[in-house]
């Protein structure tokens, strides 16, 4: 079961994936490939690692 967050702009997914009964977080850039970027316990440490990737590349 997955449940998706979209943020930022446009090619920037956060998804929420139960993992081993357990729910975590993935920021992914799309692209060809995909790719994932990271994962973490909650969604706002996404929404900030998220941030601090688009800031890096500005």
């Amino acid at each position: 079961m997955n449940d998706y967050y979209w943020i930022g702009p446009p090619g920037w997914t956060i998804c929420r994936v139960k993992l081993q009964g357990k729910w975590h977080y993935e920021l992914w850039q799309s692209g060809d490939p995909s790719r994932l970027v990271g994962s973490g316990a909650s969604l706002e440490s996404m929404q900030q690692l998220h941030k601090e990737r688009t800031l890096d590349a500005a």
